[in-house]
């Protein structure tokens, strides 16, 4: 696999060090003094945020339930750019971030002949690369969003990996009542918890643990917040790092935060869940550099 251009990933890493700075942590954009705060230090964003708002409060009250508001959201996203549709606005980065994807999961032991859920697959950023690299019929690929899905088959055609037989389904929730049971190695949800309100979270840790191997694990990012946990628009949702460790746990899954994520140049955190405790794995509740004493039981 060719790796991210320097250009790329110099670029992300200079994205990344803003959305996990201290400072940057602690950050409510849901409030009117960073939004007017912001508007000041970047006015060329304010015509197409407010656009933007203009259209989400119409999709929502035609929507009114999430996952009827993401998909319409997804859907005028990908009739203009299905790249920028799963967060890419460029090809560059489509890539680089599909290659960044591919390479952590390698490195943590994905391998060919494992099984593999990747939840929100958009239009196969990484998916492809996962398609490519595992056994036939080994990838399954599930999205809220039929116009993605239909750009992810595009994907399939334009990297020739037909006949590696990956499965692309439409799902409304995340039950995955309709998978069987033990069948998957490994689960990922790449900035698929970062659009989702706590109840959807929630209802995918209640049931992903039926269908992950009692050695497989869950990977999900999210949009880390050391401060007040908020939502902008209703498309990006920041939450603590305990939080989702706690809901995690509540469902009877081990859960721990990934410290060796922080390195790569993404904006988002990530936490890592599974049936067992893994090999190396003492369930850490903190990201290491903000971890505090744990006095009385677990939550």
């Amino acid at each position: 696999m060719v790796g991210a251009p320097r250009t790329e990933v110099t670029a992300m890493a200079q994205d990344m060090k803003s959305p996990k700075s201290p400072k940057a942590l602690k950050r409510n954009r849901s409030t009117v003094t960073h939004k007017v705060g912001y508007a000041l230090t970047h006015p060329g964003r304010v015509a197409p945020y407010l656009r933007r708002a203009a259209r989400d409060t119409w999709l929502r009250l035609k929507h009114p339930d999430h996952v009827g508001y993401y998909r319409a959201v997804m859907a005028s996203d990908t009739r203009r750019n299905p790249e920028a549709a799963v967060g890419s606005q460029t090809h560059e980065r489509w890539l680089a971030l599909g290659q960044m994807q591919f390479d952590y999961l390698v490195e943590h032991g994905l391998r060919p002949e494992h099984r593999m859920l990747d939840i929100g697959c958009g239009n196969l950023r990484g998916g492809w690369r996962f398609i490519d690299y595992l056994d036939t019929g080994h990838y399954y690929g599930i999205d809220i969003s039929p116009d993605i899905l239909i750009a992810a088959k595009k994907t399939l055609v334009e990297r020739g990996i037909q006949d590696k037989l990956p499965h692309l389904t439409l799902t409304g929730d995340l039950t995955l009542d309709f998978l069987p049971g033990d069948h998957f190695d490994v689960v990922h949800a790449h900035s698929v918890f970062s659009h989702s309100p706590r109840e959807v979270i929630e209802e995918c840790l209640a049931h992903v643990g039926r269908v992950l191997t009692d050695t497989g694990f869950f990977d999900f990012t999210f949009d880390r917040t050391e401060g007040t946990e908020h939502q902008v628009l209703g498309e990006d949702f920041y939450y603590r790092t305990e939080t989702l460790l706690s809901l995690a746990r509540k469902h009877g899954l081990h859960a721990r935060f990934m410290d060796d994520w922080e390195q790569r140049p993404h904006g988002q955190s990530k936490i890592r869940v599974s049936r067992s405790p893994l090999p190396g794995s003492d369930d850490h509740d903190e990201p290491a550099r903000h971890r505090q004493p744990v006095t009385g039981p677990a939550a």
